[in-house]
């Protein structure tokens, strides 16, 4: 046997299956979602794959935000930094993810949205995780501060002096403002689809949703910028 049909022969092996079916489960991925016959209408497979695509970039969101409040702990600012990154790149893709909806007509989701009942994406036990773990990195961070002696302003005021604590500050607040576009493109969406006057598919008014826009995990953050322009000011600069 050849080196190239023995390597064809292992991705082979099992029930039909290449290793790399079996390795990401495609068999169970990809049959959870409704067969075709089963369909209400046309646009119902893409409302599912877009919702269930958000709980699986949000499983590993969550598991990244565990890693990244164990590392802070351990004070391994760096490589904290570099998960963080990744979370915030995770929900850029998510905010792609949610333009996908925009080629539903309003219509079109009318003719399958009383199979959603009382469901709501408020519901999601990703984003509900991500509301849990988000805050505390805030406590984890404002630890290792203490611990060196500096205030947040001291971070921003004297960079230079901290180039890791202000990365990951500024990292913060990346991630602090995307999930604040989230929240407005999900209300925009929401708008879009069934108007503003209307109450969403889980009872809440639009009007309640929209109060979420200016919710942010880290207010602190956001603050700061306020102490700055203070300090510019008095010192002439503004």
């Amino acid at each position: 046997m050849s080196q190239r049909s023995g390597n064809l022969e292992v991705r082979r092996l099992g029930r039909g299956e290449s290793v790399y079916a079996r390795y990401l489960r495609l068999s169970e991925l990809l049959s959870l979602q409704k067969p075709e016959e089963e369909l209400k209408h046309h646009d119902e497979l893409q409302f599912q794959i877009v919702h269930q695509v958000f709980e699986l970039w949000w499983k590993e969101t969550a598991f990244e935000l565990r890693s990244i409040s164990r590392l802070l702990k351990e004070a391994k600012v760096s490589e904290a930094l570099r998960l963080l990154q990744r979370v915030i790149r995770i929900q850029y893709l998510l905010l792609e993810n949610m333009r996908m909806l925009e080629t539903m007509s309003p219509w079109d989701f009318h003719a399958f949205r009383q199979l959603l009942a009382g469901g709501a994406g408020s519901d999601s036990p990703g984003y509900r995780e991500l509301l849990r773990l988000s805050p505390p990195l805030w406590d984890d961070f404002r630890a290792l501060l203490t611990a060196a002696g500096a205030s947040l302003s001291d971070v921003y005021l004297e960079a230079e002096r901290y180039p890791l604590f202000h990365a990951f500050a500024e990292a913060l607040i990346d991630y602090d403002e995307v999930m604040q576009t989230f929240r407005f493109r999900h209300y925009k969406l929401a708008e879009r689809m069934i108007g503003a006057a209307t109450t969403g598919t889980g009872g809440t008014p639009l009007s309640l949703l929209e109060r979420t826009i200016h919710d942010v995990f880290y207010p602190e953050l956001w603050e700061v910028r306020n102490h700055l322009s203070a300090v510019a000011q008095e010192q002439g600069r503004i």
